[in-house]
C-alpha cells in the first residue's frame, strides 16, 4: 500500500503545483499535445539483484498551460508497461522470470521553459504522477529451458505513486510545433502488496505533436 509519507509528499508537490500556476491564469494559453515513444523499466530496492531493463511502447496526451513567463502546466493520461526481467534461485534452480505491469499513469508537472518565442525551445519540468494498474503479469522459465510459464501476478498493488523529472524540447516546423523529450520516473510506494519493498523506475523518450 501507499504509505502516509508518500501520500503527504504527492499532496504536498500538487498543492505546491497548483499554487505556482494559478496567478495570471487568464495569461495562460491552453494547448493539447499527443505524444508516443519507447521506455526501459526495471525495479530497485535492497534486495533487487540481477535485474534489468525491459523496452516497451509509450503513448498517451495530455494538456499544456503555457505561461508568457516561460512556466507551463501540464497534466494527461498515459498508457505504460513497466515491471522488469529478472533472474532468482528456486530449490537451487536458476530460474529467469519477466514481470510486467500495465498502468494508466496520470502526471501533474511543473515546468519552466527557456525562451519560449524561439524556435526551438528547452523545458526542464518535475512533479507527481499516479499509476493506475490495469494488468500484471509474470512469465518464467528455468534457465536453459524453452518451457515458458506466464500468470497473473496478484502481488502488485493497484496504485503507484512516482516522481517525474525531465526535459523536452518544442521545435516549430512550419505552422506545426513539434516536440521531443525525454522522461524519468521513480516509484515512490512499494509496487507491490509484500515486503521486501520493491520500486518501480522507468526512462521513457517521447515525441509528439502540440495542438
Amino acid at each position: 500500500m501507499i504509505n502516509e509519507y508518500s501520500k503527504g509528499l504527492f499532496c504536498a508537490l500538487t498543492v505546491l503545483t497548483l499554487a505556482m500556476v494559478a496567478p495570471n491564469c487568464a495569461e495562460a494559453q491552453f494547448r493539447a499535445l499527443m505524444q508516443a515513444g519507447v521506455s526501459g523499466s526495471s525495479f530497485r530496492g535492497d534486495t533487487v539483484k540481477n535485474a534489468s531493463y525491459i523496452k516497451r511502447l509509450v503513448g498517451g496526451g495530455g494538456l499544456r498551460y503555457e505561461y508568457p513567463s516561460g512556466f507551463e502546466f501540464e497534466t494527461g493520461v498515459y498508457y505504460l508497461v513497466k515491471g522488469g526481467a529478472l533472474k532468482f534461485d528456486f530449490e537451487d534452480i536458476p530460474i529467469e522470470g519477466l514481470s510486467e505491469i500495465t498502468y494508466i499513469e496520470v502526471p501533474f508537472l511543473l515546468g519552466y521553459r527557456i525562451n519560449p518565442y524561439k524556435r526551438i525551445s528547452p523545458r526542464l519540468f518535475a512533479g507527481p504522477a499516479m499509476a493506475f494498474k490495469t494488468e500484471a503479469q509474470i512469465t518464467y522459465n528455468a534457465v536453459g529451458s524453452s518451457f515458458e510459464q506466464t500468470e497473473q501476478d496478484l502481488t502488485v498493488e493497484g496504485q503507484d505513486l512516482g516522481l517525474i523529472v525531465g526535459l523536452d524540447f518544442n521545435a516549430r516546423v512550419g505552422s506545426e510545433t513539434l516536440t521531443f523529450g525525454l522522461r524519468s520516473t521513480y516509484g515512490l510506494s512499494n509496487a507491490r502488496s509484500e515486503k521486501p519493498e520493491i520500486y518501480n523506475t522507468s526512462y521513457v523518450l517521447m515525441a509528439g505533436i502540440i495542438f
